[in-house]
């Protein structure tokens, strides 16, 4: 498979895209003001407990208290060799279930009280109501493992199948790892050396150590641990497997990526390219527009079929139709061909929307029993090149297929978007910092395009107002670098996402 990554950083915000075979695969942002908080590590205070449901409430500095379940508590004590976990050590809640007959029969009031201080690490974020969620059993990945400083346990990812090299890595694992620790070998480490893994570990326990030091000198809530940023996990994870070429477009944090290349796999560094040409870097490489595709609720098929895509609060439902295929030969054949290609691109739809949680299918109904089991197969073959873990289970008579998909944070829609006054917040439009964001990107790509002296940007009145409130100075910034006069008017009769432009 060829790889590519691009990634485009501005004054609001770091967009990655993964691109596999020509297609988009995979599609990532990170604004400057929203930091990301999956896997920082704090020092909480549980500020309540609830028998009830065997939880407790952390505060670690957030503006929610954190959700702490009493599996996320306990050490996990695993009695089988080799656990398929993900790459990054968190575990799914699928797997958390399972283990629960694993558990010594106590509850959270058992190990925990009201005031008491304690180390724990965010795996999920808020989700709409939900608060975020957090454990105890700690992770740190590095370049080839994941150092597990509370848990006693070696696992290998999931994605190393052969049982061969398996147990030659969790034995080379274990001659190397403190009693008291343990780890997952990463993908990467399938074909390293014994003196990478131990070069790697030494760096981990190092930031373990640091990690403990800072706590005993932190009142909490304190953040003692802040994850590396989205673009540096990401290529960390990737550059592994056959990435063709890593094109920036800034000059600063292309700096910064060859810096961390070179560090950590130096025999890539030739892979990476600054880009700077005048047009933007997806538009040039023609994905800005597939972008803006995975806000719609309809993804075409080849044959002329379509799947319709609806997130609601508590799962996805994902709708299988013919459209404007009608078929060659009859209508299993038909409905076949059809349902095929629709896995094919829910497998890739929910891995570039980042749709997690329970995800329901509604194929069209097939008789044959080799067509079902077909179509599991082909869905199971697409979703293995997905990093997050999915669950699929059989097909229901009703041609229903039911699948979790592990979920850490927002998808991608609810991310960029908020309720819509439209249609009385049944549907969603782009939240205001998204709408400034290609406010200003509409502005730039007309000064650099068509080096406009003056740009008269309409929008909606509640965007305009907000812009001349608290975005002057961006505005100012903006005119100074392009020598352009740039003026945001409120336009009564215009719809929320609606931006007219007129130059001069």
């Amino acid at each position: 498979m060829q790889r590519r990554i691009l990634i485009s950083a501005d004054d609001y915000e770091v967009r990655i895209a993964v691109i596999e075979n020509g297609k988009l695969a995979e599609y990532f942002f990170e604004r400057k003001e929203e930091q990301r908080i999956v896997g920082n590590i704090y020092k909480g205070v549980v500020t309540s407990i609830t028998p009830g449901i065997d939880a407790a409430f952390i505060d670690i500095g957030l503006n929610r208290n954190a959700f702490l379940y009493v599996n996320d508590l306990l050490p996990q004590v695993h009695e089988y060799d080799y656990l398929e976990d993900d790459d990054n050590g968190f575990e799914d809640e699928e797997h958390s279930r399972e283990s629960d007959s694993e558990l010594p029969p106590v509850t959270i009031r058992d190990l925990l009280k009201e005031g008491q201080q304690i180390l724990v690490q965010l795996y999920k974020e808020p989700i709409g109501a939900k608060g975020s969620r957090v454990t105890t059993n700690i992770s740190l990945p590095g370049r080839y493992l994941v150092l597990l400083p509370n848990t006693r346990h070696i696992g290998i990812s999931r994605r190393i199948e052969d049982e061969t090299i398996r147990e030659n890595l969790k034995e080379t694992i274990s001659s190397l790892l403190q009693d008291d620790m343990g780890t997952i070998v990463r993908t990467a480490g399938r074909d390293v050396t014994e003196e990478d893994f131990n070069q790697d570990l030494d760096f981990l326990c190092k930031e373990w150590r640091q990690i403990k030091n800072i706590s005993e000198k932190s009142p909490a809530p304190a953040l003692l641990y802040q994850n590396p940023s989205i673009v540096f996990l990401l290529i960390q994870d990737l550059i592994s497997d056959s990435i063709e070429e890593i094109v920036i477009d800034e000059p600063s944090l292309y700096g910064e990526i060859v810096d961390f290349v070179r560090k950590q796999f130096p025999q890539a560094v030739h892979h990476i390219t600054l880009y700077d040409d005048s047009a933007a870097i997806f538009r040039a490489y023609g994905i800005e527009s597939e972008i803006h595709s995975l806000r719609a609720r309809k993804a075409w098929l080849p044959s002329g079929g379509y799947i319709i895509i609806d997130e609601t609060e508590a799962m996805t439902v994902v709708d299988v139709n013919t459209g404007r295929y009608i078929g060659k030969h009859n209508l299993e054949e038909t409905v076949f061909k059809t349902n095929i290609e629709a896995a094919t691109e829910i497998a890739r739809q929910i891995r570039l929307r980042d749709i997690g949680g329970i995800i329901l299918s509604d194929f069209i109904d097939m008789r044959s029993k080799e067509h079902q089991k077909e179509l599991l197969e082909h869905l199971q073959a697409r979703l293995k090149m997905d990093r997050s873990r999915s669950h699929l289970y059989p097909l229901t008579e009703l041609g229903l297929l039911q699948m979790t998909r592990k979920r850490v944070r927002k998808s991608l829609n609810k991310a960029l978007t908020q309720p819509c006054p439209y249609c009385k917040r049944e549907g969603y439009i782009l939240s205001a910092d998204s709408m400034i964001i290609k406010i200003f990107r509409t502005f730039e790509e007309i000064c650099r395009e068509e080096s406009a002296q003056q740009v008269t940007l309409r929008v909606h009145p509640r965007l305009a107002e907000k812009i001349m409130q608290e975005e002057h100075e961006q505005v100012k910034r903006l005119q100074n670098i392009y020598e352009a006069e740039l003026k945001i008017l409120p336009g009564a009769d215009l719809h929320y996402e609606q931006i007219i432009e007129e130059i001069a």
